[in-house]
């Protein structure tokens, strides 16, 4: 790892950031445990108590040191109390009242001393005194060792220990309490560029996309340059094949317009030449049909205010002037941010499909909360359900289109769904119960 990467922790790699963490947690729990323990090592009782406690260690030690090692253990359950538990243990024998000699607990050097200054008979028998293992009844443990190296084990019950029980309780979960924050920012700021990843991967394919910002720690900013490398690619293959269809669509118009200047100059009969100008003008609507779904999802565009409102009863109106049944009910104005060009051309086709099939068309807009939907029905045929997917899909014609010899190559609703999408929007397709088509546009509201 380089100089300016170490001095810029947002370019550190995953494993260097879980480093860091597992760093911090461990100075952490060594820092409360030095606090611990330094805080159990100054731990003393109230001087009363220490007396009491004193007087009572001693006068048990010495009752048990002076039985004989046969009548010890009962001796040292006899002495035993609700408060003070005693075991005496000798050569791996044990008896008393569930004393057990103190495990590897945090060892309370300032009681020992102020017990050995309350009863100086304490020094001799080596006391030793520890915090006790974590049990609600328990406070401090500690052994004896008699004048014939025999042991006396004590356990005492008090709640002066809570603070210090308090204590390492909170030492035992400090680790984890510190370590679940940072852990949880470490994967959400480690995961934000990969939610950003994710959104984009669902914009693939899209013309033009922008590129994301190599940001976040070393592997996922070397997978985020792969991501854009493989949508940089994409573009070239969407813009090559682009031109190249446009380029056989503008080369296909020379000799279009030669054969329409022929037919204009030859003597013909007039059903041969009606033929003949139906065949070419099918042909350029051909080109036409091309040309706009190579450009229908408007990237050479700039988005901008669009009156969608306003679009619809143009194109309703227009209908209605030369003689088709159309109607639109909705707001009087709605706004959103659109390619205008791409966004009419959709609306166009959907409108001409209602009336072409159906003979009869309905625009109808709402805003619901933050999308908008605008439906167009009809009184059609409708399409299978099985096909309804699959006429989205360009140079998809039905058999009833084909059937019916009706002009297309089968690229207007391909046309209209490639647009809707360029707007972050979807086309539906379906059946209405009471016959015919519906294709419902939801496009996202300004702002």
């Amino acid at each position: 790892m380089s100089l300016s990467t170490l001095a810029d922790p947002r370019r550190w790699s995953l494993t260097a950031r879980l480093a860091v963490v597992v760093v911090l947690i461990l100075l952490l729990d060594f820092g409360s445990n030095a606090y611990l323990f330094q805080r159990a090592g100054q731990f003393t009782l109230a001087d009363a108590e220490a007396d009491g406690l004193a007087e009572q260690l001693a006068h048990a030690a010495a009752a048990v040191e002076a039985a004989p090692p046969a009548a010890r253990p009962d001796v040292a359950r006899r002495l035993a109390s609700p408060a003070l538990a005693l075991q005496w243990q000798a050569g791996g024998q044990a008896g008393g009242q569930d004393a057990r000699a103190p495990g590897a607990g945090i060892v309370l050097a300032g009681l020992t001393r102020q017990l050995v200054r309350e009863n100086g008979a304490l020094a001799r028998l080596r006391l030793q005194v520890q915090l006790a293992p974590l049990r609600p009844r328990d406070g401090f443990a500690g052994t004896m060792q008699l004048g014939d190296g025999s042991m006396l084990a004590f356990r005492i019950h008090t709640h002066s220990t809570w603070p210090l029980l308090l204590g390492h309780v909170i030492n035992l979960l400090l680790p984890t309490a510190a370590f679940l924050p940072l852990a949880a920012g470490l994967v959400f700021a480690a995961l934000r560029p990969l939610r950003q990843l994710a959104r984009a991967s669902g914009q693939v394919g899209t013309r033009h996309a922008s590129a994301l910002a190599e940001t976040g720690p070393a592997e996922l900013r070397a997978l985020i340059g792969a991501f854009n490398a493989m949508q940089q690619r994409i573009d070239g293959l969407l813009d090559a094949n682009a031109q190249t269809m446009l380029a056989i669509g503008h080369d296909l118009r020379t000799p279009l317009a030669r054969l329409q200047l022929r037919i204009d100059t030859l003597r013909l009969p007039a059903d041969d030449r009606a033929a003949l100008e139906a065949d070419v003008d099918e042909m350029r609507d051909l080109l036409g049909s091309l040309q706009a779904y190579v450009e229908g999802d408007g990237a050479g565009q700039r988005r901008e205010p669009v009156d969608l409102a306003a679009m619809a009863q143009t194109l309703v109106d227009q209908a209605t002037e030369q003689g088709a049944e159309a109607s639109y009910a909705g707001p009087p104005r709605v706004v959103v941010d659109a390619h205008a060009t791409a966004l009419r051309r959709a609306l166009a086709n959907l409108l001409g499909n209602a009336l072409q099939y159906g003979g009869r068309a309905r625009v109808r807009l709402r805003q619901q909360g933050s999308m908008i939907e605008i439906a167009i029905e009809d009184d059609g045929p409708g399409i299978a359900e099985a096909h309804l997917a699959k006429v989205l899909q360009p140079f998809v014609r039905l058999d009833h289109a084909r059937e019916r010899n009706t002009r297309g190559m089968g690229l207007g609703l391909a046309i209209v769904d490639k647009a809707v999408r360029a707007q972050g929007g979807t086309l539906v397709l379906e059946n209405r119960p009471a016959g015919g088509l519906v294709a419902r546009i939801c496009l996202p509201a300004r702002g």
